[in-house]
């Protein structure tokens, strides 16, 4: 698991092929950056470039999950002029699967990528970043997931961006990471960390940072996917992103039918509580919840044109 200090020694060839690889242009798989002008109507509408129907609460709607905090832009966002989404829960984000009936021990609101099957295959390389709500801080004693690439038969996470305290030991799964044994008590652990696939023994935990406040975290997350390989970029504010993980081993894959997905970008918040069998329906979730994240520059490129390498050079502008 790697800390926030760039590898310069490590992928310094690396780096100088990036420096020749500035003119590249990789195929945009998904653009989910928002234009300035947009308004919540866009996310219930057809021309969203997420799902208008999922993932929100009972009676939801989106124009009450939205809103535009007035921060400035993230990097990825500035490319194109478009600016910051936050997503918001409260005690009534309790999302009902046509499954599993009403998942009472969780509070979500997430955006579900539409046209999914293109960017859970091949090479992908996907571009977001997070900062914290002006307004509605999160409660850190609790773990919070805020993107992931869920199995299409929805039993597993291939990868995981998240923050907050991890719950600890469920059934088959140990959660078993550095972050973990770091816990502090009340605070909870204020930290963006990214985790491998769910139901590995030992859960990997590949970058950890601390999640400052008033700041864009930027990620560059690489998916390979015919190869189950991935890295992380990273960097903070305005600054170019820089490798901060090797190419590592993890199971992008599953087994049928976990294969694709879906990725979601939005706020999980599970439950805190020993001894728990099903994060959705059992364990603690405080009465009073308006939490929030921000949200800029979600987009994917695919890499599979050409070498990561060079693929990784429209990363650093």
């Amino acid at each position: 698991m790697f800390s926030y200090i760039p590898l310069i020694n490590t992928f310094l060839p690396f780096l100088l092929t990036l420096v020749y690889a500035q003119d590249i242009k990789c195929p945009i798989t998904f653009d989910g950056r928002i234009p300035k002008n947009a308004t919540k109507a866009l996310f219930s509408s057809s021309k969203s470039p997420f799902n208008p129907k999922y993932v929100l609460g009972q009676n939801v709607t989106w124009d009450q999950v939205i809103t535009f905090p007035d921060v400035p832009p993230s990097r990825f966002d500035r490319l194109v002029g478009g600016k910051a989404v936050e997503i918001k829960i409260n005690d009534s984000s309790v999302f009902a699967s046509t499954s599993e009936g009403a998942e009472t021990a969780l509070r979500r609101a997430e955006l579900l990528v539409n046209n999914n099957n293109p960017t859970v295959s091949g090479i992908k390389n996907w571009h977001l970043s997070v900062r914290t709500s002006p307004e509605r801080p999160l409660n850190y004693s609790h773990e919070y997931v805020l993107a992931w690439h869920e199995s299409q038969d929805f039993q597993a996470d291939f990868w995981s961006l998240k923050t907050g305290t991890p719950m600890g030991s469920l059934a088959n799964d140990t959660y078993n990471s550095p972050v973990a044994n770091k816990s502090t008590k009340g605070n909870g652990r204020k930290e963006l960390y990214i985790q491998g696939y769910k139901w590995a023994n030992p859960v990997q935990t590949f970058f950890s940072t601390p999640f400052l406040e008033d700041t864009w975290h930027n990620f560059g997350i690489h998916l390979d996917y015919d190869n189950n390989l991935i890295q992380i970029l990273y960097s903070t504010g305005d600054l170019p992103l820089q490798i901060v993980t090797p190419l590592s081993s993890t199971n992008l894959s599953g087994i049928p039918p976990t294969t694709l997905g879906e990725t979601h970008f939005g706020l999980q918040k599970r439950p805190f509580g020993a001894n728990l069998t099903s994060f959705l329906y059992h364990g603690t979730q405080e009465v009073g919840i308006h939490e929030g994240i921000v949200y800029g520059g979600i987009w994917q490129e695919d890499s599979k044109v050409t070498s990561c390498a060079n693929c990784t050079g429209c990363y650093t502008k």
